[in-house]
């Protein structure tokens, strides 16, 4: 049997004196008699490496890694991997075993830089479905990450699988808006526009969160394309509506608000946002008109609480309508509560007036409600016109205007090195980057190989 002492005396003085060839000699004597001694492969590999026999050294390496993975020593098969990942740049499959070796030792964010290095690789040589396949992974480990989600929508895209990459960004966009993220919705619809249908409400939400993020005029621009093919939707419209208030152009506000109650006429959240319109437009006659209209109706809904609210602003608006002050002093009533003697001021009587009792008023003031109630509804029709110009160029250049300022992360593409002959999995890590655990262990010192791995934070 060959005795190993004298085989690394022998292959030491060889490299003191730069002779790594012959060296490399002693080194296969040494792991052939002894197999199992992996510190003697690995140093072996090393040599091969120094010597540019890559697929020689490539080899050893794996041998070693295999069996620190298989031996649990997980660190010390990353630090393996890692020297031939230097090695050979380009083999995909160093990359997956280094994101599970990571990974199976709690180095969440070594594994996603991993990944992160094969999403690139794939992106780059139009694997799209390998790569969806690794951002599922991805999403496994950091399972809150937008960007993962909103990659994977982009390559089912890509692989004109536009019905899966709808649904995913549906879920993108639920999830933003449901945050109050209205910014990124916008931003977020600019790469999926083309796969949101025309029709229906796909792209309402767009005009929601331009609504919320103070962009009103641009919103109403979305609904009115949206309304031309679907003008009776509900939520198009109520959401029109807003962004008329928004807008301050209330006579549209109240058009579309009537066009919504022709549909819905005992929608009394509908009937309250009427008369809002109205008070907040300074139209006291006509909010009086429909609290008149509806009083029954909210009294048995039990919304004697918003009654008396907007009849106490009523009184403001209209000190002297006896209408308004007959209601409310029947609210107080109904509500158990008292109008103060002067709570409202009557009119002094004069030598031309007659003596026509207050019953009489509220009679003479209901004939005329009345007469005024008959119009109604008799208002010019929605004008649902669309603009001109095409409505996906239109929404295109509404989303154009409205982002340019808005510079969000959500981007996986990673800069990467080529290398000759092939598409290199070569990825700057950040040095920023922390390390989320050393090796420690006494059997690491049996490691000879600088380890480069980058452990995030």
């Amino acid at each position: 049997m060959a005795n190993k002492d004298k085989l690394l005396t022998n292959a030491q003085k060889l490299l003191s004196k730069g002779q790594i060839p012959k060296a490399i000699g002693e080194y296969q004597k040494l792991v052939e008699a002894f197999p199992k001694d992996v510190r003697n492969r690995q140093k072996l590999a090393e040599l091969y490496s120094r010597n540019k026999r890559k697929e020689e050294a490539l080899t050893e390496y794996e041998s070693v890694a295999k069996h620190y993975t298989e031996t649990g020593f997980y660190l010390k098969a990353i630090a393996v991997f890692k020297q031939m990942q230097k090695i050979e740049p380009s083999r995909v499959d160093i990359y997956h075993r280094l994101a599970e070796l990571n990974e199976k030792q709690g180095l969440v964010g070594n594994a996603l830089t991993e990944y992160r290095s094969l999403i690139s690789f794939y992106d780059k040589n139009k694997m799209y479905q390998e790569a969806i396949e690794v951002l599922g992974k991805m999403l496994t480990l950091d399972p809150d990450n937008l960007n993962f989600s909103a990659k994977i929508a982009e390559f089912y895209m890509a692989l004109g699988q536009n019905e899966l990459a709808f649904e995913k960004f549906q879920t993108l966009i639920e999830s933003l808006a449901a945050k109050g993220e209205h910014i990124k919705v916008v931003k977020l619809y600019e790469p999926f526009l083309d796969i949101c249908p025309e029709d229906g409400t796909a792209r309402l939400p767009l005009a929601q969160a331009l609504l919320n993020s103070g962009s009103s005029d641009k919103a109403v621009q979305v609904l009115k394309s949206l309304l031309k093919h679907s003008p009776e939707d509900h939520e198009i419209n109520r959401c029109l509506t807003d962004a008329y208030v928004a807008n301050q152009d209330i006579t549209n506000a109240r058009l579309t608000l009537n066009h919504l109650l022709k549909q819905k006429k005992d929608d009394l959240d509908l009937r309250e946002y009427s008369v809002r319109i109205c008070i907040d437009a300074g139209d006291m006659d006509s909010a009086r008109d429909q609290l008149e209209e509806w009083k029954d109706a909210f009294l048995q809904a039990e919304r004697v609480a918003v009654l008396k609210d907007f009849y106490e602003e009523l009184k403001d608006g209209l000190a002297e309508d006896p209408v308004v002050a007959a209601t409310l002093s029947g609210i107080y009533e109904a509500m158990g509560e008292t109008a103060k003697p002067d709570e409202f001021k009557k009119p002094a009587k004069t030598s031309a007036q007659t003596d026509e009792t207050t019953d009489d008023a509220v009679f003479d003031v209901a004939i005329s409600d009345v007469e005024a109630l008959d119009m109604v509804g008799e208002e010019v029709a929605l004008d649902v016109e669309v603009p001109p110009l095409n409505a996906k160029e239109s929404v295109e250049k509404l989303l154009s205007e409205t982002i340019a300022v808005v510079d969000l992360d959500l981007d996986l593409v990673l800069p990467v090195v080529p290398a000759e002959g092939a598409v290199p999995l070569v990825v700057d890590k950040p040095e920023s980057i922390q390390e989320e655990e050393a090796i420690t262990s006494e059997d690491e010192a049996d490691v000879e190989i600088e380890m480069e791995v980058n452990f995030d934070n």
